[in-house]
Formats: C-alpha cells, structure tokens, sequence
C-alpha cells in the first residue's frame, strides 16, 4: 500500500507533464534587426525566471533582440519578514531593485496603484492604436475598475471555472441537461434529482466537488463555493464586522444545507482518499468514474481527465458536457474569475517605451495565437488566453463556456488581505459547529447564525487588536 505523499506526487507529476509539453512550441523566427537600435536591458521582477523565460522572454526576445530581459525573483522576498507586513516587504523590495515591468497578481497590483508606483497605459495604448477590443468580455473593464478608471496593467490570462456534466447520466434519468448561466440553486436543484440509492461502488451522485483531486465535498466548503459565485463577504473590512446574517447568507446556507441532507453530494469523509493503489485512487473520483452527474471544474479538469482516462485500463468513456456558470443569481451574465499574471511598468523605470513593446507583446494576437498551438502550458496553471478565439477547444471539446459570460473579479480576496488567517480558521470550525446542531435539529437557523455572528465577531475584535498592537509596536 501507498501512503499520501504518493497522490501528491501523482498530481504534482501530471501538471509537471502539462507544462513541460507546453514548452516545446516553436518560435516564429526573428524579425530583421534594425541596425541603428541600442541594446535595451529591462528588468523584471517574477518568482520562477525558468517559467517566464518559457511562457514569456523567449518569444519575445526573438522577435526583439535589441531588448534584453534581466528576471529578478521575488520568490524568497517573504523568507524573513521581521516585523513588517507583505506590503511593507513587497514595496522595500520595488524599491531597492527598481524593476522596469512588475508581474503582479490582483491583490498585488491594486496596492502598486494606490502606491503611486504603476505608470497609466491609456496614453500609450492610444498613442499605438494598441487594440483590446479582442479581450474577453469585462475583464479589461475590471482592471480599469481597479484603477479608478484608468489602465496600468494588462493580463493575457485568466483562470475561470465552468459546469461540467455526464450527459449520459442526463439521458439515463431523463433530466435537461444544464444550461449556460446557472447558480448555485440551480445546479443543487438538478443534483438532487439524481437517485441516492444504492451502495458506494455503483450509486450515483448529482454533484461531486474538486478539480485537480476530487476529495468530498464537506458543508463548509460547498458554503464557501456558492458565497464565492454571489461574491458575499464573511466581513465588512470597513467596519470590521462579521456580515453573515445576512438574508442572502441565509438563503446560501439554508440551500446548502438542505443538499448536504439530501444525499445528492458526494460530501463522506469516510471516503476521502488518503492511501492506497493507483486504481483505488482513480476508483475513489466520482465524475471521471461516471458516478457523478455534475462537476465544476477548471480547463484543468479537462487536462487530468484526459490523462487519467489514457492511464486506466477498465475506463467507461461517458459523454461529457461543459456549461458556462456557475452564476449569481442577481447578475447572471457575468462570473467571477482571476486574472492571470498582470503586466505592468514601474512608473520610475526610464525605458518605459521597451517596457510597453513587452507588455503590447504578451497581450497581443500574435502571443495568443503562439501560445495556444501548445497550450498544455496554460492548462496546467489553470489558464486561459485572455484574448477570445485563440483556444476554441481541447481535444475536441469546446472552450467557449469558459468565454460566454462576462468576466469580473472577486473583490472579497483583495478584501481579506486585511484579516489575519488565522480568523478564517476559527470561523470555519465555529460556522461547521453550529451548522451541524441545525442539521440535528438541535438549533433552527436563525439561532445558528446568531452564535456564529458574535462568537466570529469576538473571534475578529480579538485579531484586530492584536493587529493593532504589532503595528504600534514598529
């Protein structure tokens, strides 16, 4: 028998391959040099040089030779903090290296504007009738959101989730099959629909959770899940206060409980897989085994399963369906996604121009087109091409749900930055407590969430302070 590290590794190996894969596209050649053009050294800051070099640098510095890229890694940045925030230690870092281009992630990028240290891209962009109306819908407006309205960054990737289905299982029991732009409550609403019966090696679950390694999906995290898609907030950052009594709360968690009882989920622990062969762990997920009608999964999902279904002897092909969602209810056009590696030029850097010659190239058709002839590279970080038509399909299987809905960021992420992890921590053990006395008919909801409020609101008063006492003591 095999113990835990070796599904690490598994999952580790497999995305290992997808991006090795990735890395063997071909270039395009080089363009002819101008002769009269100065070498340009940019630097940029980026925690894997190997990694950028791949996916970015190399394509680039083909067809621009006169440019050179220096990668400093932020990898290790965070090794000895003292007594200073990641902020602090991000911005010293800026500092004191001076790049020309920052790849920042959302959280990060919304601090480099407010620092003032992101030049605006608006101006170069009209000055080089730079083109975005290829973009996937919104999601240039949520940059520019972040902003304030203007532009300092640009992605060409972004990372989103869709609605997967087993359309034979559909047909089976006689059931619509999904359509684009469902939420939550209706995608509970079609797994309940699914038989319970029978025993763990044959019956059928309406919805299984995960994407790289499906694990059953436990209350608190489908509770997380469906917020996630409604983009509520556990706390109001600006006051500081546990926000979970909510009508809109309630109605998540009373849905979501009423699932759980249901049946319907593949939600026992007692089947999580924590050793064993590698047929019992292909045995152990629900969807690629046929045993789950529905699963939210990323482009990734569709990478494994191809892997997976290549490497198991006895697989059961099933027909697969993908729908665009899931959605809130209130805004059912859009969905949350994050965007890839966000590309932006240090407002001090005195080679601005050759900053935005890179940035016009990992944004442009030109990289979308290179890249997705060898996509397997994006797949295995979860990603998608910013630009729409470039990746229509995999293995046959179209793409398009993951561009039909209009993309938009998930503000409470930035928001928790705010708190400290542990508080998070504390309240999933305290909401998993008092959700449990519901489902035992010891509590009614209400009185639940009552005691989850104040004892999660002592739970934050308690972190602030501390927060605020570490912060006078710098």
């Amino acid at each position: 028998m095999m113990n835990r590290t070796w599904l690490q590794v598994v999952m580790m190996l497999v995305v290992s391959c997808l991006l090795v894969v990735g890395c063997t596209s071909e270039s395009k050649g080089p363009i002819e040099p101008n002769e009269n053009q100065e070498t340009t050294a940019l630097k940029v800051i980026y925690h894997d040089s190997e990694l950028f070099y791949k996916q970015y640098g190399d394509g680039f510095t083909t067809l621009n030779d006169h440019i050179q890229l220096e990668v400093i890694s932020d990898a290790d940045i965070y090794e000895d903090m003292g007594d200073k925030t990641k902020e602090e230690v991000y911005a010293q870092f800026i500092r004191e290296e001076q790049p020309d281009i920052l790849i920042l992630d959302a959280h990060q990028f919304k601090n480099q504007i407010n620092d003032g240290i992101l030049a605006e891209l608006d101006s170069l962009k009209t000055r080089d009738f730079y083109n975005l109306d290829g973009f996937v819908p919104g999601l240039v407006d949520q940059l520019r959101e972040i902003g304030a309205g203007q532009l300092y960054g640009l992605t060409p990737s972004f990372s989103s989730k869709a609605i997967f289905y087993n359309k034979d299982l559909f047909r089976k029991y006689g059931i619509e099959f999904p359509s684009d732009g469902l939420s939550w409550y209706d995608i509970l609403d079609l797994a309940r629909r699914f038989p319970t019966e029978g025993d763990e090696q044959t019956r059928v679950y309406g919805y299984s959770g995960g994407d790289v390694y499906e694990a059953p999906m436990d209350l608190v995290t489908l509770i997380d899940k469906m917020s996630r898609a409604e983009g509520l907030s556990i706390v109001n950052t600006d006051k500081m206060q546990v926000t979970i009594d909510t009508d809109a709360w309630k109605k998540v968690l009373q849905t979501a409980i009423e699932a759980d009882q249901s049946g319907a989920i593949f939600n026992s622990m007692d089947e999580l897989f924590t050793s064993g062969t590698k047929e019992e762990f292909y045995d152990s997920q629900q969807f690629l085994m046929g045993r789950s009608a529905i699963h939210i999964g990323s482009v990734t999902s569709l990478a494994l399963m191809d892997h997976f279904k290549n490497d198991m002897n006895d697989y059961v092909p099933f027909e697969l369906g993908i729908a665009a969602g899931p959605v809130d209810p209130l805004d059912p056009t859009s969905t949350y996604v994050t965007p890839g590696d966000i590309f932006a030029i240090n407002i001090a850097s005195v080679h601005q121009d050759a900053a935005w010659e890179f940035i016009k190239y990992v944004c442009s058709e030109d990289y979308a087109r290179a890249s997705s002839e060898s996509n397997e590279l994006l797949l295995g970080q979860q990603l998608l091409l910013s630009r729409s038509g470039f990746m229509p399909d995999y293995e046959g299987i179209s793409l398009e749900p993951f561009y039909q809905l209009k993309s938009k960021l998930l503000k409470r992420s930035d928001e928790w930055y705010k708190i400290p992890d542990q508080f998070f921590n504390d309240f999933a053990a305290i909401l998993s407590r008092e959700l449990e006395l519901v489902e035992k008919g010891q509590k009614s909801l209400n009185e639940a969430v009552a005691t989850i409020k104040s004892e999660a609101q002592t739970v934050l008063d308690q972190s602030v302070t501390e927060m605020k006492l570490m912060e006078s003591v710098k």
